[in-house]
């Protein structure tokens, strides 16, 4: 799964990668979580890329009321028949620029949180779907997204059972274009970026509260500020 990430790249490696307009005001950020506002390539009204800022909790545009627990992963393996999805799957994909995200593994009775990264340290793009919900009066609007994950199958299994899916760069426009009805076997015709992309190493125990949103977030385990506040 995915349920915490980092945007920490400069800015103007996420505007040539992403294709943005010079300036794009993206902050480096260093724990995301959900509910919180975050920022998505997507396919504007005009036909070209834009960054924009959602939040992280997908609310299907038919749901008469927000609810307590936000939809912040779906499984590419149900993508397309939950109803919860299977309309933004078809016309609203976005991409969800990262750094790395984070992971919990339970070592010595304790949740030791690691931060997974690209090896080649450059910024990546989850697959991402997007929708818009309407007050129940319809005077109000929400922009929400989710990420959508697989199995993991390799040694990053060891951390997680689940692992979001990264586009490859070749086919962001693949992804972004709305297709409906989408072509048989659309979801399988992506070359996701091997598990094998990515290094991961233990991290602060800092991330765990979603107030600090900080660098001592990435600051190695065996220098965790935590353990020397007593």
């Amino acid at each position: 799964m995915c349920g915490r990430y980092t945007l920490t790249s400069p800015n103007d490696e996420l505007e040539r990668l992403f294709q943005l307009p010079n300036g794009a005001p993206i902050p480096a950020r260093y724990n995301i979580a959900p509910r919180q506002p975050v920022l998505v390539v997507r396919v504007g009204e005009q036909g070209v890329r834009e960054l924009v800022a959602v939040e992280w909790g997908l609310v299907p545009e038919w749901k008469k009321e927000i609810g307590d627990k936000p939809l912040i992963n779906a499984r590419v393996e149900t993508i397309e028949a939950k109803p919860s999805f299977r309309s933004s799957i078809k016309r609203k994909r976005c991409l969800v620029p990262f750094s790395g995200w984070y992971e919990w593994k339970s070592e010595n009775g304790k949740k030791q949180p690691y931060l997974i990264e690209p090896s080649d340290g450059k910024p990546s793009a989850f697959a991402g779907i997007w929708s818009t919900w309407h007050g129940p009066g319809g005077d109000f609007w929400l922009e929400t997204m989710a990420i959508v994950t697989s199995a993991t199958l390799g040694s990053m299994r060891r951390l997680h059972h689940r692992r979001p899916l990264v586009v490859s760069p070749g086919q962001y426009d693949a992804w972004l274009q709305p297709q409906d009805p989408l072509p048989r076997g659309f979801l399988n015709s992506f070359g996701w970026v091997a598990e094998t992309a990515f290094h991961w190493r233990t991290v602060s125990t800092r991330v765990n509260n979603v107030r600090i949103d900080d660098e001592t977030c990435l600051l190695p385990a065996e220098v965790d500020p935590q353990h020397s506040l007593f």
